[in-house]
């Protein structure tokens, strides 16, 4: 994640505590890119989610998130928002994005649409699974339906156990996947594809080196993975559907 990355004193451009939760908002230029290791961008972490307990809060917080950044790139009414869930749906730690895919309201096949967005949606898969890259995928489909901004989900890796499963970031800087666990695929931002690309995601795995010192490349999630991504898929799911309803 990057606030991972980030010191204790930089300064953010939001930092605020909102229903427990710990909300960080900030702007990544060249110069601090280049320190932190990190692509330009506008980043939002949400720290301390309790999904067991507080889903509607969440997704409220997540909702308004998405909403302000739609603002930030100045989409117009009835622009084409193509939603990716990325991940391998029969690896629990690895398919938030296939979950999420399964409940996001999509419109763009509808005649009489009321919605302020047109939205439609894919999972691409797993180059173990389609031998091709996500990427070349999502390229295809960009090419011909020339969506305004691609939303993707996809699940993270973390340094800070408490982050698990209790912690959700968006930016606008895109995103590689696989990157988390040294599986690195090809690039998602708006320089590879071509247009706007707002990833989101929820740190599911981290390296057990974080823990102990082994010599194998071990990852551990939490023992009750399985509850997580069902309630967190949905949470995301209905964050992002708030927001591109109609107001």
């Amino acid at each position: 994640m990057a606030v991972e990355s980030m010191q204790s004193d930089f300064k953010y451009d939001v930092h605020r505590t909102i229903n427990g939760m710990d909300f960080k908002k900030i702007t990544i230029d060249k110069a601090l890119a280049k320190k932190i290791n990190k692509k330009e961008g506008i980043y939002y972490t949400i720290d301390n989610i309790d999904y067991r307990y507080k889903a509607k809060e969440i997704t409220k917080l997540l909702a308004v998130t998405i909403y302000d950044c739609l603002s930030t790139l100045d989409l117009k009414e009835k622009s084409q928002i193509l939603v990716v869930g990325l991940g391998n749906d029969f690896v629990t730690p690895d398919a938030l994005g296939p979950l999420v895919i399964n409940h996001i309201e999509v419109n763009r096949h509808l005649e009489d649409n009321p919605d302020k967005y047109i939205v439609s949606a894919i999972c691409p898969g797993v180059m173990g699974q389609t031998g091709m890259e996500s990427k070349d995928i999502i390229q295809a489909i960009v090419d011909d339906f020339h969506p305004n901004l691609v939303i993707i989900i996809d699940a993270l890796a973390c340094n800070n156990i408490k982050r698990m499963c209790n912690s959700i970031q968006l930016s606008t800087a895109g995103i590689n996947p696989g990157s988390g666990i040294y599986n690195f695929r090809k690039e998602l931002s708006k320089a590879s594809l071509g247009v706007p690309v707002l990833a989101i995601g929820i740190p599911t795995v981290s390296d057990i080196d974080c823990f102990i010192e082994v010599d194998n490349n071990y990852f551990v999630t939490p023992k009750d993975i399985d509850l997580a991504m069902d309630i967190l898929s949905g949470i995301v799911a209905e964050g992002i559907n708030q927001a591109l309803r109609k107001e």
